[in-house]
Protein backbone atom coordinates (compact mmCIF):
# COMPACT_ATOMS: atom_id res chain seq x y z
CA UNK A 1 0.00 0.00 0.00
CA UNK A 2 1.35 3.44 -0.86
CA UNK A 3 2.12 5.60 2.12
CA UNK A 4 -0.13 8.44 1.02
CA UNK A 5 -3.64 7.78 -0.28
CA UNK A 6 -4.19 11.04 -2.12
CA UNK A 7 -6.21 9.34 -4.89
CA UNK A 8 -9.49 9.78 -3.03
CA UNK A 9 -8.74 13.45 -2.37
CA UNK A 10 -8.13 13.99 -6.07
CA UNK A 11 -11.40 12.38 -7.11
CA UNK A 12 -13.45 14.52 -4.73
CA UNK A 13 -11.75 17.88 -5.07
CA UNK A 14 -14.24 20.50 -4.04
CA UNK A 15 -15.40 19.25 -0.68
CA UNK A 16 -14.52 21.27 2.40
CA UNK A 17 -12.01 18.79 3.82
CA UNK A 18 -10.29 16.25 1.54
CA UNK A 19 -10.38 12.65 2.76
CA UNK A 20 -7.78 11.57 5.26
CA UNK A 21 -4.64 9.97 3.86
CA UNK A 22 -2.80 7.01 5.28
CA UNK A 23 0.04 8.39 7.40
CA UNK A 24 3.66 7.29 7.40
CA UNK A 25 5.60 6.37 10.53
CA UNK A 26 8.36 8.80 9.54
CA UNK A 27 7.27 11.72 7.34
CA UNK A 28 8.93 11.72 3.93
CA UNK A 29 8.01 15.37 3.34
CA UNK A 30 10.17 18.24 4.64
CA UNK A 31 9.01 21.88 4.67
CA UNK A 32 11.43 24.78 5.08
CA UNK A 33 10.30 27.44 7.55
CA UNK A 34 9.68 30.91 6.17
CA UNK A 35 7.36 33.89 6.13
CA UNK A 36 3.67 32.92 5.77
CA UNK A 37 4.53 29.21 5.83
CA UNK A 38 1.64 28.68 8.26
CA UNK A 39 -0.74 28.42 5.30
CA UNK A 40 1.23 25.46 3.94
CA UNK A 41 1.38 23.78 7.35
CA UNK A 42 -2.38 24.12 7.73
CA UNK A 43 -3.03 22.80 4.21
CA UNK A 44 -0.83 19.74 4.73
CA UNK A 45 -2.78 18.97 7.88
CA UNK A 46 -6.07 19.38 6.00
CA UNK A 47 -5.04 16.86 3.34
CA UNK A 48 -3.56 14.57 6.01
CA UNK A 49 -0.02 14.67 4.64
CA UNK A 50 2.52 13.96 7.41
CA UNK A 51 5.50 16.31 7.31
CA UNK A 52 8.31 17.74 9.35
CA UNK A 53 9.86 21.16 9.09
CA UNK A 54 13.30 22.68 9.41
CA UNK A 55 14.55 26.20 10.08
CA UNK A 56 17.62 25.68 7.84
CA UNK A 57 18.71 23.17 5.24
CA UNK A 58 21.81 21.02 5.34
CA UNK A 59 22.53 17.64 3.76
CA UNK A 60 21.57 15.86 6.99
CA UNK A 61 18.15 17.51 7.18
CA UNK A 62 17.34 16.19 3.69
CA UNK A 63 18.38 12.64 4.53
CA UNK A 64 15.57 10.08 4.02
CA UNK A 65 13.33 12.84 2.60
CA UNK A 66 11.62 12.00 -0.70
CA UNK A 67 9.98 15.41 -1.13
CA UNK A 68 11.16 18.86 -0.10
CA UNK A 69 8.60 21.69 -0.10
CA UNK A 70 9.76 25.25 -0.54
CA UNK A 71 6.82 27.61 -0.02
CA UNK A 72 5.87 30.84 1.70
CA UNK A 73 6.85 34.41 0.93
CA UNK A 74 10.52 34.57 1.92
CA UNK A 75 13.23 32.70 3.84
CA UNK A 76 15.95 33.73 6.29
CA UNK A 77 19.30 34.48 4.71
CA UNK A 78 21.25 31.29 4.21
CA UNK A 79 18.38 29.01 5.26
CA UNK A 80 18.41 27.39 1.81
CA UNK A 81 21.49 27.02 -0.36
CA UNK A 82 21.29 26.28 -4.11
CA UNK A 83 24.13 23.75 -4.08
CA UNK A 84 22.47 21.65 -1.37
CA UNK A 85 19.12 21.59 -3.20
CA UNK A 86 20.76 20.86 -6.55
CA UNK A 87 22.68 17.89 -5.09
CA UNK A 88 19.45 16.67 -3.50
CA UNK A 89 17.64 16.81 -6.85
CA UNK A 90 20.44 15.18 -8.81
CA UNK A 91 20.54 12.31 -6.31
CA UNK A 92 16.84 11.60 -6.88
CA UNK A 93 14.98 13.80 -4.40
CA UNK A 94 12.02 15.86 -5.60
CA UNK A 95 11.24 19.54 -4.93
CA UNK A 96 7.82 21.19 -4.84
CA UNK A 97 8.37 24.95 -4.97
CA UNK A 98 5.28 27.12 -4.55
CA UNK A 99 4.79 30.89 -4.55
CA UNK A 100 7.85 32.57 -3.06
CA UNK A 101 9.56 29.17 -3.14
CA UNK A 102 9.16 29.08 -6.93
CA UNK A 103 10.66 32.57 -7.11
CA UNK A 104 13.61 31.36 -5.03
CA UNK A 105 14.19 28.43 -7.43
CA UNK A 106 14.23 30.79 -10.42
CA UNK A 107 16.56 33.24 -8.68
CA UNK A 108 18.88 30.32 -7.83
CA UNK A 109 18.84 29.24 -11.50
CA UNK A 110 17.66 25.76 -10.57
CA UNK A 111 14.77 25.85 -13.06
CA UNK A 112 14.70 26.73 -16.75
CA UNK A 113 12.30 29.68 -16.72
CA UNK A 114 12.08 33.44 -16.32
CA UNK A 115 9.62 34.91 -13.84
CA UNK A 116 7.11 37.70 -14.33
CA UNK A 117 5.83 39.23 -11.10
CA UNK A 118 2.63 41.32 -11.13
CA UNK A 119 2.12 43.58 -8.14
CA UNK A 120 -0.39 42.74 -5.44
CA UNK A 121 -2.32 39.55 -4.84
CA UNK A 122 -4.36 38.12 -7.69
CA UNK A 123 -6.71 35.22 -8.46
CA UNK A 124 -5.89 33.18 -11.57
CA UNK A 125 -8.18 30.97 -13.65
CA UNK A 126 -5.59 28.63 -15.13
CA UNK A 127 -6.07 26.56 -18.27
CA UNK A 128 -4.94 23.00 -18.97
CA UNK A 129 -1.90 22.76 -21.20
CA UNK A 130 -2.71 19.07 -20.87
CA UNK A 131 -4.01 16.46 -18.45
CA UNK A 132 -1.61 15.23 -15.78
CA UNK A 133 -1.72 13.78 -12.27
CA UNK A 134 -1.89 17.41 -11.08
CA UNK A 135 -5.19 17.96 -12.89
CA UNK A 136 -7.13 15.03 -11.42
CA UNK A 137 -10.51 16.13 -10.12
CA UNK A 138 -10.68 19.31 -12.23
CA UNK A 139 -13.13 20.41 -13.42
CA UNK A 140 -15.60 19.10 -10.89
CA UNK A 141 -19.28 18.59 -11.63
CA UNK A 142 -20.09 22.21 -10.69
CA UNK A 143 -16.86 24.20 -11.16
CA UNK A 144 -16.52 27.78 -9.93
CA UNK A 145 -18.16 30.11 -12.45
CA UNK A 146 -18.43 27.08 -14.76
CA UNK A 147 -14.67 27.21 -15.38
CA UNK A 148 -14.05 23.93 -17.21
CA UNK A 149 -10.79 24.85 -18.98
CA UNK A 150 -8.46 24.31 -16.02
CA UNK A 151 -8.01 24.91 -12.29
CA UNK A 152 -9.91 28.00 -11.09
CA UNK A 153 -9.38 30.27 -8.08
CA UNK A 154 -5.60 29.94 -7.77
CA UNK A 155 -4.48 32.65 -5.37
CA UNK A 156 -1.15 34.36 -5.99
CA UNK A 157 -0.43 35.46 -2.42
CA UNK A 158 3.32 35.07 -1.82
CA UNK A 159 4.80 36.80 -4.87
CA UNK A 160 5.20 33.66 -6.93
CA UNK A 161 6.06 33.90 -10.63
CA UNK A 162 4.18 33.63 -13.83
CA UNK A 163 6.77 31.64 -15.75
CA UNK A 164 8.09 32.03 -19.27
CA UNK A 165 9.58 28.55 -19.74
CA UNK A 166 12.85 27.55 -21.34
CA UNK A 167 13.28 24.38 -23.42
CA UNK A 168 13.98 22.07 -20.46
CA UNK A 169 10.71 22.80 -18.61
CA UNK A 170 7.21 21.52 -19.43
CA UNK A 171 3.97 23.36 -18.64
CA UNK A 172 0.91 21.71 -17.09
CA UNK A 173 -1.20 24.79 -16.31
CA UNK A 174 -1.15 27.94 -18.43
CA UNK A 175 -1.77 31.52 -17.33
CA UNK A 176 -2.44 32.92 -20.79
CA UNK A 177 -0.01 34.23 -23.38
CA UNK A 178 3.50 32.82 -22.99
CA UNK A 179 3.18 32.16 -19.25
CA UNK A 180 2.82 28.99 -17.22
CA UNK A 181 1.44 28.69 -13.68
CA UNK A 182 2.62 25.12 -13.05
CA UNK A 183 5.56 23.41 -14.74
CA UNK A 184 8.12 20.68 -14.07
CA UNK A 185 11.67 19.85 -15.05
CA UNK A 186 13.97 16.88 -14.57
CA UNK A 187 17.16 17.76 -12.67
CA UNK A 188 19.47 14.75 -12.54
CA UNK A 189 17.38 11.90 -11.11
CA UNK A 190 14.92 14.23 -9.38
CA UNK A 191 11.98 16.39 -10.43
CA UNK A 192 11.45 20.07 -9.66
CA UNK A 193 7.79 21.10 -9.82
CA UNK A 194 7.08 24.82 -9.63
CA UNK A 195 3.62 26.30 -9.00
CA UNK A 196 3.55 30.10 -9.13
CA UNK A 197 0.32 30.75 -7.18
CA UNK A 198 -0.50 29.24 -3.79
CA UNK A 199 -2.93 26.28 -3.85
CA UNK A 200 -2.62 26.12 -0.06
CA UNK A 201 -4.05 29.65 0.20
CA UNK A 202 -2.58 32.77 1.77
CA UNK A 203 -3.21 36.41 2.54
CA UNK A 204 -5.30 38.13 -0.10
CA UNK A 205 -5.16 41.93 -0.07
CA UNK A 206 -8.56 43.31 -0.98
CA UNK A 207 -7.52 46.68 0.49
CA UNK A 208 -4.13 48.36 0.73
CA UNK A 209 -3.47 47.53 4.38
CA UNK A 210 -5.69 44.71 5.66
CA UNK A 211 -5.10 41.13 4.44
CA UNK A 212 -7.91 38.60 4.16
CA UNK A 213 -6.72 35.05 4.90
CA UNK A 214 -7.91 32.56 2.28
CA UNK A 215 -7.52 28.79 2.57
CA UNK A 216 -7.15 26.27 -0.22
CA UNK A 217 -10.19 24.50 1.19
CA UNK A 218 -12.34 27.60 0.63
CA UNK A 219 -10.84 28.32 -2.78
CA UNK A 220 -11.16 24.70 -3.91
CA UNK A 221 -7.42 24.35 -4.63
CA UNK A 222 -6.29 22.00 -1.84
CA UNK A 223 -6.71 19.18 -4.34
CA UNK A 224 -4.02 20.65 -6.61
CA UNK A 225 -1.61 20.55 -3.67
CA UNK A 226 -2.60 16.97 -2.82
CA UNK A 227 -2.20 15.98 -6.47
CA UNK A 228 1.26 17.54 -6.68
CA UNK A 229 2.46 15.70 -3.60
CA UNK A 230 0.93 12.41 -4.76
CA UNK A 231 2.73 12.66 -8.11
CA UNK A 232 6.13 13.58 -6.70
CA UNK A 233 5.95 10.75 -4.18
CA UNK A 234 5.05 8.36 -7.01
CA UNK A 235 6.14 9.66 -10.46
CA UNK A 236 5.09 6.29 -11.94
CA UNK A 237 1.42 6.85 -11.03
CA UNK A 238 -1.37 6.90 -13.62
CA UNK A 239 -1.54 10.12 -15.67
CA UNK A 240 -4.95 9.69 -17.35
CA UNK A 241 -7.87 11.20 -15.42
CA UNK A 242 -11.15 9.28 -15.12
CA UNK A 243 -9.70 6.31 -17.00
CA UNK A 244 -12.32 4.08 -15.39
CA UNK A 245 -15.16 6.37 -16.62
CA UNK A 246 -16.60 6.54 -13.11
CA UNK A 247 -17.11 10.32 -12.86
CA UNK A 248 -19.30 12.74 -14.81
CA UNK A 249 -19.96 10.46 -17.77
CA UNK A 250 -23.37 12.05 -18.30
CA UNK A 251 -21.86 15.55 -18.47
CA UNK A 252 -20.07 17.36 -21.34
CA UNK A 253 -16.79 15.93 -22.61
CA UNK A 254 -14.58 18.43 -20.80
CA UNK A 255 -16.01 17.23 -17.47
CA UNK A 256 -15.87 13.53 -18.27
CA UNK A 257 -12.38 14.08 -19.80
CA UNK A 258 -13.30 11.97 -22.83
CA UNK A 259 -14.16 13.13 -26.34
CA UNK A 260 -16.23 10.63 -28.35
CA UNK A 261 -16.53 11.03 -32.13
CA UNK A 262 -19.24 9.10 -34.02
CA UNK A 263 -19.54 9.03 -37.82
CA UNK A 264 -22.15 7.60 -40.21
CA UNK A 265 -24.45 5.93 -37.73
CA UNK A 266 -21.95 4.81 -35.09
CA UNK A 267 -23.18 4.88 -31.49
CA UNK A 268 -21.73 5.01 -27.99
CA UNK A 269 -23.06 4.02 -24.58
CA UNK A 270 -21.88 4.18 -20.99
CA UNK A 271 -22.74 0.60 -20.05
CA UNK A 272 -23.29 -0.41 -16.42
CA UNK A 273 -23.70 -4.14 -16.98
CA UNK A 274 -20.85 -6.21 -15.53
CA UNK A 275 -18.09 -3.64 -15.90
CA UNK A 276 -14.66 -5.26 -15.47
CA UNK A 277 -13.60 -2.37 -13.22
CA UNK A 278 -15.83 -0.11 -11.16
CA UNK A 279 -19.44 0.37 -12.25
CA UNK A 280 -19.33 1.54 -15.88
CA UNK A 281 -17.49 0.95 -19.14
CA UNK A 282 -17.62 2.53 -22.60
CA UNK A 283 -19.17 0.72 -25.55
CA UNK A 284 -18.61 1.92 -29.13
CA UNK A 285 -20.71 0.31 -31.88
CA UNK A 286 -19.80 0.69 -35.54
CA UNK A 287 -22.14 -0.03 -38.52
CA UNK A 288 -20.97 -0.61 -42.11
CA UNK A 289 -19.07 2.43 -43.45
CA UNK A 290 -19.15 4.03 -39.99
CA UNK A 291 -16.47 4.76 -37.41
CA UNK A 292 -16.23 5.62 -33.73
CA UNK A 293 -13.36 6.87 -31.60
CA UNK A 294 -12.59 8.05 -28.08
CA UNK A 295 -9.70 10.21 -26.91
CA UNK A 296 -8.87 12.26 -23.81
CA UNK A 297 -10.39 15.73 -24.17
CA UNK A 298 -6.92 17.26 -23.65
CA UNK A 299 -3.52 15.68 -24.47
CA UNK A 300 -1.57 14.03 -21.67
CA UNK A 301 1.49 15.86 -20.31
CA UNK A 302 4.54 13.59 -20.34
CA UNK A 303 8.24 13.95 -19.70
CA UNK A 304 10.37 14.19 -22.82
CA UNK A 305 12.45 11.19 -23.81
CA UNK A 306 10.67 8.76 -21.47
CA UNK A 307 8.71 5.55 -21.90
CA UNK A 308 5.20 4.93 -20.63
CA UNK A 309 3.16 1.77 -20.21
CA UNK A 310 -0.35 2.07 -21.66
CA UNK A 311 -2.91 -0.46 -20.41
CA UNK A 312 -6.65 -0.92 -20.76
CA UNK A 313 -9.37 -3.54 -20.42
CA UNK A 314 -11.08 -4.28 -23.72
CA UNK A 315 -13.26 -6.60 -25.69
CA UNK A 316 -13.93 -6.18 -29.40
CA UNK A 317 -15.62 -7.81 -32.36
CA UNK A 318 -14.50 -5.39 -35.10
CA UNK A 319 -11.30 -3.96 -36.56
CA UNK A 320 -9.95 -1.69 -33.82
CA UNK A 321 -6.77 0.32 -33.39
CA UNK A 322 -4.86 2.55 -31.03
CA UNK A 323 -3.39 5.77 -32.43
CA UNK A 324 -0.62 7.65 -30.61
CA UNK A 325 0.43 11.17 -31.58
CA UNK A 326 3.40 13.00 -30.03
CA UNK A 327 3.01 16.77 -29.71
CA UNK A 328 5.81 19.29 -29.18
CA UNK A 329 3.49 22.03 -27.92
CA UNK A 330 0.14 21.87 -26.15
CA UNK A 331 -1.26 24.05 -28.94
CA UNK A 332 -0.39 21.50 -31.66
CA UNK A 333 -3.46 20.05 -33.37
CA UNK A 334 -3.39 16.25 -32.93
CA UNK A 335 -5.32 15.73 -36.18
CA UNK A 336 -2.41 17.30 -38.10
CA UNK A 337 0.17 14.93 -36.63
CA UNK A 338 0.94 11.57 -38.23
CA UNK A 339 -0.12 8.83 -35.77
CA UNK A 340 1.69 5.71 -34.67
CA UNK A 341 -1.00 3.08 -35.23
CA UNK A 342 -1.25 -0.24 -33.42
CA UNK A 343 -3.91 -2.89 -34.00
CA UNK A 344 -5.99 -3.80 -30.97
CA UNK A 345 -6.58 -7.54 -30.62
CA UNK A 346 -10.02 -9.00 -31.28
CA UNK A 347 -11.37 -10.50 -28.07
CA UNK A 348 -14.95 -11.64 -27.38
CA UNK A 349 -14.21 -11.56 -23.63
CA UNK A 350 -12.62 -8.91 -21.47
CA UNK A 351 -8.83 -8.99 -21.74
CA UNK A 352 -5.92 -6.79 -20.68
CA UNK A 353 -4.14 -4.89 -23.46
CA UNK A 354 -0.69 -3.46 -22.80
CA UNK A 355 1.87 -1.59 -24.88
CA UNK A 356 4.91 0.63 -24.31
CA UNK A 357 4.87 4.19 -25.67
CA UNK A 358 8.25 5.85 -26.27
CA UNK A 359 8.15 9.66 -26.21
CA UNK A 360 10.70 11.49 -28.40
CA UNK A 361 13.09 13.97 -26.82
CA UNK A 362 11.26 16.88 -28.45
CA UNK A 363 7.68 15.99 -27.41
CA UNK A 364 5.95 16.94 -24.15
CA UNK A 365 2.32 16.01 -24.86
CA UNK A 366 0.66 12.79 -25.93
CA UNK A 367 -2.63 12.25 -27.76
CA UNK A 368 -4.16 8.75 -27.42
CA UNK A 369 -7.12 7.61 -29.53
CA UNK A 370 -8.90 4.25 -29.60
CA UNK A 371 -11.10 3.67 -32.66
CA UNK A 372 -13.20 1.14 -34.49
CA UNK A 373 -13.77 1.49 -38.25
CA UNK A 374 -15.46 -1.74 -39.34
CA UNK A 375 -18.75 -3.32 -38.24
CA UNK A 376 -18.64 -4.50 -34.64
CA UNK A 377 -18.22 -3.26 -31.08
CA UNK A 378 -15.32 -1.99 -29.01
CA UNK A 379 -15.68 -1.93 -25.22
CA UNK A 380 -13.10 -0.17 -23.04
CA UNK A 381 -12.43 0.29 -19.34
CA UNK A 382 -9.61 1.01 -16.86
CA UNK A 383 -7.41 3.04 -19.21
CA UNK A 384 -4.04 3.95 -17.67
CA UNK A 385 -0.75 5.51 -18.67
CA UNK A 386 2.20 5.15 -16.30
CA UNK A 387 5.78 6.30 -16.74
CA UNK A 388 8.33 3.52 -16.69
CA UNK A 389 10.90 4.61 -14.11
CA UNK A 390 14.28 3.42 -15.28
Amino acid sequence: MKRFAFILAALLPMIASPPVAVGAAEPEVLVLDGTEINFMHDALKRIACPFRHAARLDPASLGHVRLFILAGKSFPDGAAKPDIIERYLRAGGHVLAIGGGAKWMLDARLFDAEGYYPTGTTIHQSTFDGYHRLTFGYPCEKPHENWTAGVPMLLRATEGPLMRLGPRATSILAAGGPFSLAAFQRVGKGIALLIGPDPQGGNEYLSLTKPTPQTGAKLGTDTLLANAIAWLLDPACNLIPNGGFEENTALPAEKSHWQITLLRGATSKWDRREAPEGEVFLQLACPPRGSASVTPFRPIVVERGTRHRFTCRLKSTGACALEIRHLKQSSDEPARQAPQRQTLPASPNWSLFETVVATPNNASYLSITALISQPGELCLDEIKLRQIVE
